[in-house]
C-alpha cells in the first residue's frame, strides 16, 4: 500500500466516525440490537412519514434516546394542521427522548394542512425553543427542486440562516441523497464562497439493490440517469445486483481533504435495511 493510499484510508475512517443516520419509526427498535457497531451518541434522525401518527414520531425519539445515540425527529412544516399539533408533537419528544436537535423540512403537503407553509414559519413561531431545542437542521438541495428555482432555494436558505443565528440556534444543513459527487461538491464549494460555514451532512445511499435505489431515487427526485448511474457502477441492466456507497465515498474522501471544504459529515439513509448499512459501515475502513 502506498503511502497515498495509506493518507486515503485514515480519512476514510474519520469520514465515517462522524456519520449520522436516518431510521423509519418502525426500524428504530433495532438500533438496541446494533449499539456495538454505531458509536454512542451518533445522530439519528427519524424521518416524518405521513402513514404514521405521532405517538410513533414520539416512540422512536425515545427508542434513538434509550439505545444511547442523538435523535433527531424530521418536522415536516406543511403537514401539521395547527400550532397545537406542533406543541404536541415536540412536547412530547422534549418530554420522553429528551430531543434537542430537530430536522426542519417543509413537506410535501399542497396546499398546506395548516398555518405552516414552510420551514421558515416553524422557526418564526418560536415554539422549537420553548421545548429546549438547541440544533436546528435545514434542508440542502445540491441538485436543485422539481418545483423550486435556484434562486428560490438560495432566498429561502438565506431567510432560514438569518432566523436561526437570529434566535441562537446551533444549526446544520442535512442533504437529499445523491448517487453523484460533482454537484455536491460544487454545490459546498459556493455555499462555504457565501460565507455559508455551518456542518453540512452529506446525503449517501447505504448499500441496497440498484432496484430500491432507482425506486427512492423517483421517489425523492433524484438524478438517477444512465450517466449518473454509470459513474456511480450501476447500469439498468444490474437491477438486482446489490451495491454500496464505495465510489461516492472515495470521491468525498479525496475532496475533503481540502480544508476548504469546512465541516462535512455523511449521512446515510440505509434503503437495504439499517443492519445491512451498519455491516457495511464497519467493514468498510478495513478494505484496501
Amino acid at each position: 500500500m502506498t503511502s497515498n493510499a495509506v493518507s486515503c484510508q485514515s480519512i476514510n475512517v474519520d469520514v465515517l466516525d462522524r456519520f449520522s443516520l436516518e431510521v423509519t419509526a418502525k426500524d428504530a427498535p433495532q438500533l438496541v440490537a446494533l449499539a456495538a457497531y454505531i458509536p454512542a451518541r451518533t445522530i439519528v434522525s427519524v424521518p416524518f412519514l405521513a402513514t404514521e401518527q405521532h405517538s410513533h414520531r414520539i416512540a422512536a425519539a425515545k427508542a434513538v434516546r434509550d439505545a444511547g445515540y442523538e435523535p433527531m425527529p424530521h418536522i415536516a412544516a406543511r403537514q401539521l394542521a395547527s400550532e397545537a399539533e406542533l406543541v404536541d408533537l415536540i412536547s412530547g419528544w422534549s418530554e420522553h427522548g429528551r430531543v434537542t436537535r430537530v430536522l426542519v423540512l417543509a413537506g410535501d403537503a399542497d396546499p398546506p394542512n395548516g398555518p405552516y407553509p414552510d420551514s421558515a414559519s416553524i422557526l418564526r413561531s418560536r415554539i422549537l425553543e420553548q421545548y429546549g431545542i438547541r440544533h436546528v437542521s435545514v434542508a440542502g438541495h445540491p441538485e436543485g427542486h422539481p418545483l423550486q428555482d435556484s434562486q428560490t432555494l438560495d432566498a429561502a436558505l438565506a431567510q432560514k440562516r438569518a432566523l436561526l443565528e437570529g434566535a441562537g440556534f446551533d444549526w446544520s444543513i442535512t442533504t437529499q441523497f445523491t448517487f453523484a459527487s460533482e454537484p455536491v461538491l460544487n454545490w459546498i464549494a459556493r455555499l462555504r464562497r457565501e460565507g455559508v460555514d455551518v456542518p453540512i451532512r452529506i446525503g449517501i445511499p447505504g448499500p441496497a439493490s440498484v432496484k430500491t435505489l432507482l425506486r427512492f431515487a423517483t421517489l425523492c427526485g433524484v438524478s438517477a440517469s444512465t450517466a449518473v448511474l454509470r459513474k456511480y457502477g450501476l447500469s439498468l441492466t444490474q437491477l438486482l445486483t446489490s451495491t454500496g456507497p464505495d465510489r461516492l465515498i472515495e470521491d468525498y474522501t479525496r475532496a475533503f481533504a481540502d480544508p476548504a471544504y469546512g465541516d462535512v459529515r455523511l449521512h446515510l439513509y440505509p434503503f437495504g435495511g439499517i443492519a445491512k448499512t451498519v455491516d457495511w459501515i464497519t467493514r468498510y475502513p478495513s478494505r484496501g
